[in-house]
């Protein structure tokens, strides 16, 4: 755990905005699931910037394969098969998916984000499964990380409230407070914390939702612009979706 932390904190700030919620520093976890092969979109998507504004909340429902992502219109819906979930972007993000053949492709690849091949990178290091950033017109930027945690004696609400209360305390946020989501489809817990100092401050989001399989999802948003943060992940963290059990 001291040499993951020390790793965090060499981190470009915009890597260690994307991997300083509770999750994040304090568990590594071992993401249990085949990696699919370039043949399943291993390739990032690197091809502009976000808009200036985010988007209404007017949405279609895109099927990719069995996984239906009900994403605002005109967003970027990422749809991963074989690790069973989906989630959307905003117009114009940047998103790989951080499986061998995604970081590979990344390597050759000139996203506009800054820094964005080593918060990708980053995030891969710590069992992340996709990463997305956007940047607006004043060059604020805010992204995306998706992660997985096997815990098969997660089970209830109860449980998940614990499990990132637990989390929350070893990564040194004793005071953190878990608001339990109202309303959610599955047992789903938010963390809001804020990162860096001075003029570089960004807002975050960390979102826990217990998924089927036994696993919790983490899905952590980060924003320079306080203005538009709320709104962006929850609308972000809404559109995450699991494919039907077989």
């Amino acid at each position: 755990m001291r040499n993951l932390v020390r790793q965090v904190r060499a981190l470009p700030l915009r890597a260690r905005l994307a991997l300083v919620a509770a999750v994040v520093l304090s568990v590594v976890a071992v993401l249990l699931l085949a990696w699919p092969g370039s043949d399943d979109g291993g390739e990032p998507a690197v091809d502009g910037a976000a808009t200036d504004d985010v988007p209404d909340a007017s949405s279609t429902t895109i099927a990719t394969g069995d996984i239906e992502i009900d994403a605002p219109e005109g967003w970027q819906e990422v749809a991963v098969p074989t690790l069973r979930f989906g989630v959307a972007v905003p117009p114009g993000w940047e998103t790989v998916l951080l499986s061998p053949e995604g970081m590979a492709a990344l390597s050759r690849a000139d996203p506009v984000v800054p820094g964005f091949v080593d918060n990708a990178q980053a995030a891969a290091d710590v069992a992340g499964v996709l990463y997305a950033a956007g940047m607006d017109g004043a060059g604020r930027v805010s992204d995306l990380t998706v992660r997985a945690d096997p815990q098969p004696e997660v089970t209830d609400l109860a449980g998940l409230e614990a499990y990132a209360a637990g989390l929350a305390a070893e990564a040194g946020r004793a005071d953190a407070q878990v608001e339990v989501v109202d309303g959610a489809e599955r047992p789903t817990v938010r963390l809001r914390f804020q990162v860096g100092a001075g003029d570089e401050v960004a807002e975050g989001t960390e979102t826990l939702v217990l998924g089927p399989d036994g696993f919790v999802w983490s899905v952590t948003v980060t924003s320079d612009d306080p203005a538009i943060h709320d709104e962006l992940a929850e609308q972000i963290t809404g559109t995450l979706v699991f494919a039907p059990s077989e």
